[in-house]
C-alpha cells in the first residue's frame, strides 16, 4: 500500500493548523499585558554574582528555575501575574528563601543581595545546598565551601591541602603530593582568585594559603572551557575573602600542644589569626589571614637526642577590593610563604646525619581590574610570583646507603630561584539572541618564566647488606671539573581562546570553544578544539546529562629541561666479595665490575613537540526530593607526546676513555592514560547536617613510567606500568550532624583505597622485574570529631577534639624495597592513631 499521499496530507494539515492557530495565539497574547521582571544579584560588596539559581513560584502552583548571567542579571517574561515567590541559592552563599514580590504589568526591576557564607552568632541565615545542577555548566565539578572546610575532621585542620583530600578526585600519593583526576602535579592548573600559582619552575602545588581565607575550592576534571591555559588534567581554583562592611576577627589554635613522648616537649602549634573589614564602608574592604605552623616530629625508632625535628613555617594572605564605580572593581592581593626545616628528611630509615637544612620563601602579588559595560564583563590583570629554596647537608662526610638505612651526610646542596610574570585578559558577554541565546567569551594570557639553579654534589656509596661496596656514584660537570654547576633557563608562553555557550532551545546547551598556545622553547603552536553538550530533559532542571570532549595543552616546566644543563653522574659498580663480609672485620678490597658508566641528560629542543591530552567525559546528575543528589561520571584522559628521559644505546666512545656512555635523551614518546568511573550520593538533613559518599574505580598508567634523575638513576630502558599514585578502588565519605548530647557536633571523614604501587630494586639500585609491580597494603582511615560551642566573655568559641585514624589501622608510606636487605618488604611510617584539639573564636559579641 502506498502511504505517501497520506504523509503529504498529514504534513499539509499540520501546516494549515500552524498558520491558523499561531496568529490567534499571538493575538490572544497581544491582548494580555505582559509582566517583565528584570533582576540583578550582587554580593555584600556590590559585585555581581553569576550562575545563581533563581527559583520562581507562582500563585497557580507552577514554578520556573532560571540562572543569573555573567553580570548577575536574570529576566522573566510571562503573562500578567500579580505576585511571585523568589528563592535564590548558590554554593558558598547564604540562601534567600521565599521572598514575596508584588508585580505590576510592564517592567519591574529589582536588586537582590546574596551574602557569602560566614559564621554568625544569631544562626538566622540558611546555607545554600552544597550541590547545584546548573544547565550551563558542562564541566565535572566538585567543590568545598567554607563551612565544609571547617567541619570535616582532617589530621591537620590548618593545612588546606589536607582538606583538599576530602574531594573524591583529589588524591595524595605516598609522599603527600596531590594529584587531580589521576594526573601528574604539573598537569593541574592551580588558581588563586583567577591567577595561576603553580610553582613557576616545576608546576607543583607548593603554595600555602590559610584555610580561614578560603571561601570556596572548586575542582574541574573534565568538560571545562577553553579559558584555562595550563590545565591538561584539571583545574583547582581557590576563591578567597576580600572583607565586607562588618569587622570580623578570628583566632584559632593559639594554645600550643605539649608532647610527653620521651620527655616533656613543646609540641605542634598552629596559631591562625584573621581580620577583615571596611577601609571605607560601601566602597573599599580588606582581609588578612596569617598562619604560623610549628611541626614537632619525633621518630621513636631513632636514638634519643637525634630523633627530633622542629619545622617552622608560615603564610600570610592580604587581599583588598575597591569599587571605583558601581561597574568598576579593582582587586589586589599579596601572598607570602616561608619555611625552615633544619633536619629535612628525618625518618625511620634516614638518621639525623643524613638530613639537610632546608629553607624556602615565596612572594605572590596580583592586581585585577573588572569592568561591566552593559551586560559584558571585561577583566584584565597582572601577577608576579617569585621565590626560592636552599638546601644544605649537615656536613661533608661520605653519604652511604645500605639496603635498609643510610649514614654519613647527604650528597647534595643546592639553591634554586624561580619567577613568573603573568598577564591575563578576558571578555564575557551577556545573553545574545540568534537562533537561541549565546554567551560569548574570549581572552588571552602571556607568561614569562625564569629559573636558576646552583648545585654541588659529593658522592654516594651504595653498600650491600654485608657492608661490601656495590656501587660508587660521583658527580662532575660536563667538562670533567668537580665544582658547582649553575645554569639559568627562561621561557615565554602566549595563549588565546574564544568560546560560545549556545542554548538553541531550553533542554539543550552546547559549549564550543577553541584555544591556541605557543611556547618559545619549542617554537610550536597547539590548536585545541573543545566541545560539550548538556541535556536537561525535565523542565524543573532536576536532571542533567553531559557529554564533552576536548584537546588540552600540557605546559612545559623548566625543571625538566634543567637536567640537560646540570652535572653528569659516573657509576663504578663492584663485584660482590668471594665470601660475605663479617663486620666488624673489614671487607676485602672490592673488584670493579666493568668500566665506569657515565650518565648525562640532553634535550634536543628543536626536535621536541608540545605535549597534549585528549579528555572525554560523560556525566549524569539528578536531584531527588529536596536535598538528595545522585550522580555518575566517566572520564578518559589520554596524554600524547609527553616528555620522558629515554636511555640511548650504550657506546664506549666518545664519552671518556675506558668508560661506558649512558646518554638519556628527552623524547616525546610518553603516553599516560587515566580512566575512571565515579558514583556518588549527597544528602543534606536540613541546614546543620549532611553526608556524602563517593566511590571511584580508576586506573592511572603510562607506557613510560620511569622518571630518572641524578639522585635516582635506572640503567634500563623505559617500561610500562601503573603510576605511583594509581589507586584502582577508592571510597571517600564525609559528613556532620548535631547530636542530642550537650549540643555537640559530630563530624566524620572516611577513606579507603587500594595501596599505592612501588618498584623492587637490587643492591645496585637497579630495577628487578617490571616497575611498580608491588603495592603497599590497602589504606583505611576513619577520623571522628566532636565539637562544642560555648560563650566566654561575650564571645562564641568552639572546641573540637578529633580522633585521627581512630581504628589504628597501619597505613605505611615507606618500604624497604631492596632485595637482599634483612628487613626486605618491611613497611613503616604513615599516620598512626592520634588525637588533636582545635580551639577557635567563632564570632564576636
Amino acid at each position: 500500500m502506498n502511504t505517501r499521499p497520506f504523509s503529504w496530507m498529514i504534513c499539509a494539515s499540520a501546516f494549515l493548523a500552524f498558520m491558523v492557530l499561531c496568529p490567534l495565539r499571538c493575538a490572544a497574547q497581544s491582548q494580555s499585558p505582559l509582566t517583565d521582571l528584570r533582576g540583578q544579584v550582587i554580593d555584600e560588596n556590590g559585585q555581581p554574582v553569576p550562575r545563581v539559581e533563581v527559583d520562581l513560584r507562582f500563585g497557580s502552583g507552577s514554578s520556573q528555575t532560571i540562572y543569573t548571567d555573567t553580570v548577575g542579571r536574570f529576566q522573566l517574561r510571562t503573562a500578567s501575574i500579580s505576585q511571585v515567590h523568589l528563592s535564590l541559592s548558590k554554593p558558598g552563599f547564604f540562601r534567600i528563601e521565599d521572598r514575596v514580590l508584588d508585580l505590576a504589568p510592564g517592567v519591574t526591576e529589582i536588586s537582590l543581595t546574596l551574602n557569602h557564607e560566614t559564621e554568625v552568632k544569631e544562626q538566622l541565615e540558611v546555607q545554600s545546598e552544597p550541590v547545584q545542577i546548573d544547565p550551563d555548566t558542562t564541566s565535572h565539578q566538585e567543590s568545598l565551601v567554607q563551612h565544609e572546610i571547617v567541619n570535616v575532621p582532617v589530621p591537620s585542620s590548618h593545612d588546606l591541602q589536607q582538606s583538599l583530600r576530602t574531594i573524591p578526585q583529589v588524591l595524595a600519593d605516598a609522599s603527600g603530593r596531590l594529584h587531580v583526576a589521576g594526573g601528574r602535579q604539573g598537569q593541574t592548573e592551580v588558581l588563586l582568585d583567577g591567577f595561576e600559582i603553580n610553582d613557576p619552575a616545576s608546576g607543583n602545588f607548593t603554595s600555602k594559603v590559610d584555610v580561614d581565607a578560603v571561601r570556596t575550592v572548586t575542582i574541574e576534571t573534565g568538560g571545562y572551557g577553553a579559558q584555562y591555559a595550563h590545565a591538561s588534567a584539571g583545574i583547582l581554583a581557590l576563591d578567597t575573602q576580600s572583607g565586607d562592611d562588618r569587622w570580623r576577627f578570628g583566632v584559632t589554635n593559639f594554645i600550643p600542644d605539649v608532647s610527653l613522648q620521651q620527655g616533656l616537649h613543646l609540641g605542634n602549634w598552629y596559631p591562625r589569626l584573621s581580620t577583615s573589614g571596611p577601609l571605607r564602608k560601601g566602597k573599599a574592604w580588606f582581609s588578612d589571614a596569617l598562619s604560623i605552623q610549628r611541626n614537632f616530629v619525633l621518630v621513636s625508632e631513632l636514638p634519643i637526642g637525634q630523633n627530633i625535628d622542629t619545622i617552622w613555617s608560615g603564610d600570610n594572605l592580604l587581599r583588598g577590593q575597591m569599587n571605583l564605580t558601581s561597574r568598576n572593581v579593582l582587586q589586589g592581593s599579596f601572598l607570602f610563604n616561608g619555611s625552615t626545616d633544619p633536619r629535612r628528611g628525618l625518618g625511620v630509615f634516614s638518621p639525623l646525619s643524613t638530613t639537610s637544612n632546608f629553607k624556602s620563601r615565596r612572594y605572590f602579588v596580583s592586581v585585577k581590574d573588572q569592568i561591566w559595560v552593559g551586560r559584558t564583563l571585561i577583566d584584565v590583570g597582572a601577577a608576579v610570583d617569585t621565590g626560592g629554596t636552599d638546601s644544605n647537608p649537615q656536613g661533608t662526610l661520605p653519604f652511604v646507603v645500605t639496603p635498609s638505612s643510610a649514614s654519613g651526610n647527604y650528597f647534595q646542596s643546592y639553591s634554586q630561584h624561580s619567577r613568573r610574570l603573568q598577564l591575563v585578559g578576558n571578555l564575557t558577554t551577556g545573553a545574545l539572541e540568534l537562533y537561541g541565546t549565546h554567551t560569548v567569551s574570549a581572552g588571552w594570557n602571556a607568561d614569562g618564566v625564569d629559573f636558576t639553579q646552583t648545585a654541588s654534589r659529593t658522592g654516594i656509596d651504595y653498600q650491600r647488606s654485608d657492608t661490601s661496596l656495590s656501587d660508587r656514584a660521583t658527580f662532575s660537570n660536563r667538562d670533567g671539573s668537580s665544582g658547582p654547576a649553575a645554569f639559568r633557563m627562561a621561557n615565554t608562553q602566549f595563549g588565546g581562546y574564544a568560546q560560545d555557550l549556545w542554548r538553541p532551545w531550553k533542554p539543550i546547551v552546547f559549549s564550543v570553544g577553541v584555544r591556541a598556545d605557543w611556547d618559545r622553547l619549542i617554537h610550536e603552536s597547539v590548536f585545541q578544539p573543545r566541545i560539550a553538550m548538556n541535556w536537561v530533559p525535565a523542565g524543573d532542571g532536576r536532571m542533567k546529562f553531559t557529554l564533552a570532549w576536548g584537546k588540552h595543552y600540557q605546559p612545559l616546566y623548566l625543571t625538566v629541561f634543567g637536567l640537560a644543563s646540570d652535572q653528569q653522574r659516573t657509576d663504578q659498580f663492584y663485584n660482590p666479595p668471594p665470601t660475605p663480609c663479617m663486620p666488624p672485620a673489614a671487607c676485602p678490597t672490592p673488584t670493579t665490575a666493568g668500566p665506569p658508566v657515565v650518565s648525562s641528560f640532553s634535550a634536543p629542543l628543536p626536535e621536541l613537540q608540545q605535549p597534549r591530552s585528549y579528555n572525554t567525559t560523560a556525566e549524569w546528575q539528578e536531584r531527588f526530593f529536596e536535598s538528595t543528589f545522585l550522580g555518575a561520571s566517566f572520564l578518559l584522559r589520554e596524554s600524547r607526546d609527553g616528555f620522558a628521559w629515554e636511555t640511548q644505546p650504550a657506546k664506549t666512545l666518545p664519552c671518556m676513555p675506558a668508560t661506558v656512555c649512558n646518554s638519556l635523551l628527552l623524547q616525546n614518546n610518553r603516553q599516560d592514560r587515566y580512566i575512571s568511573g565515579e558514583v556518588w550520593v549527597r544528602h543534606s538533613f536540613g541546614d546543620k547536617a549532611q553526608i556524602e559518599v563517593d566511590y571511584t574505580r580508576s586506573r592511572a598508567s603510562s607506557n613510560e613510567v620511569l622518571d630518572p634523575n641524578l639522585a635516582v638513576l635506572f640503567l634500563a630502558p623505559q617500561q610500562p606500568g601503573p603510576l605511583l599514585w594509581d589507586a584502582p578502588h577508592r571510597v571517600v565519605s564525609s559528613g556532620w550532624t548535631p547530636i542530642p548530647l550537650w549540643g555537640l557536633l559530630l563530624s566524620e571523614f572516611f577513606e579507603y583505597r587500594t595501596g599505592f604501587p612501588f618498584s623492587v630494586l637490587d643492591d645496585q639500585r637497579q630495577l628487578v622485574g617490571a616497575p611498580n609491580r608491588l603495592r603497599f597494603p590497602n589504606y583505611f582511615s576513619l577520623n571522628l570529631g566532636l565539637e562544642k560551642r560555648f560563650l566566654f566573655r561575650g564571645h562564641e568559641w568552639a572546641v573540637r577534639v578529633t580522633g585521627v585514624n581512630i581504628s589504628g589501622h597501619a597505613n605505611p608510606d615507606s618500604v624497604v624495597n631492596i632485595i637482599g636487605a634483612p628487613n626486605y618488604l618491611a613497611f613503616a611510617g604513615g599516620q598512626r592513631r592520634a588525637f588533636t584539639v582545635r580551639v577557635r573564636l567563632v564570632t564576636g559579641p
